[in-house]
């Protein structure tokens, strides 16, 4: 008996109807980052209106892969991933494993939001790997025109790590002044850290310890060592990768 070829194809096309429509597997993939509140994932995706977040949740929602969880007592939403939906998590990290290492690095580079991509970067840190006490790292990027230049991460031991857009008020530990492509670029493994600071594009000024200990805090993008050879440890470059990290959407 012949097999139905266009049958085969159905369950892709279903699939593609409920991936397809724009920022849908970006969302998806911000919740699998740890975000649950409207606000936090439309931190992580960036250029969404909240109009069309709100559409795409309702979305998922219908398609049974996103449930929508109130508190009567806070009047606070989450927004909590199915079982369906944590079944594609695979499929996602392999989808953005595959255009890490089969599309262009300067296209992956020329997309740049410093909000969005602190928002990543707070994700980055290691409080482990950092002193049992709050740390304070402001990030600052010069050459920027326009928007804010000035972000801190705020680190606290067992505790959750937050990026703040306003000055916080506590006291520097080290101050991280870089061009914002050369930071992208390190974080998605597309440039090498010790290459940056020699030349002068990336600077670390403040505690000495923060900075001969950046490889052990500061994580990397887990699409960074896609299709790459882990390098020897103990130099400056060997900045470790963490997995749920995600570069920015390519389009």
């Amino acid at each position: 008996m012949p097999i139905n070829k266009t049958a085969l194809f159905c369950p892709m096309l279903m699939a593609c109807k409920v991936l397809e429509p724009r920022w849908t597997m970006v969302i998806l993939t911000e919740m699998w980052c740890g975000s649950t509140r409207f606000n936090d994932i439309r931190r992580g995706v960036p250029g969404i209106s909240p109009t069309l977040l709100s559409k795409r949740l309702k979305e998922l929602e219908a398609q049974g892969l996103v449930e929508r969880v109130a508190d009567p007592a806070t009047g606070t939403v989450d927004y909590l991933r199915t079982e369906a939906a944590k079944e594609l998590e695979p499929i996602l990290d392999a989808l953005g494993k595959w255009a890490y290492r089969h599309t262009d690095a300067e296209d992956q580079l020329c997309w740049l939001d410093p909000k969005f991509f602190m928002w990543n970067v707070r994700r980055a840190i290691d409080t482990e790997a950092l002193p049992a006490r709050r740390v304070v790292l402001k990030f600052s990027y010069t050459e920027l025109k326009e928007g804010p230049r000035d972000f801190w991460i705020v680190a606290r031991p067992g505790g959750q790590t937050d990026v703040c857009f306003i000055d916080p008020g506590f006291d520097v530990d080290l101050y991280i002044t870089a061009e914002l492509r050369s930071l992208v670029a390190v974080y998605f493994g597309r440039a090498r850290l010790g290459d940056e600071l020699r030349a002068g594009r990336i600077k670390l000024i403040g505690s000495v310890a923060l900075e001969r200990s950046i490889a052990n805090w500061f994580v990397l993008s887990s699409y960074a060592r896609a299709g790459q050879e882990k390098p020897e440890t103990g130099e400056v470059d060997d900045l470790p990768a963490a997995p749920g990290e995600f570069a920015a959407p390519l389009e």
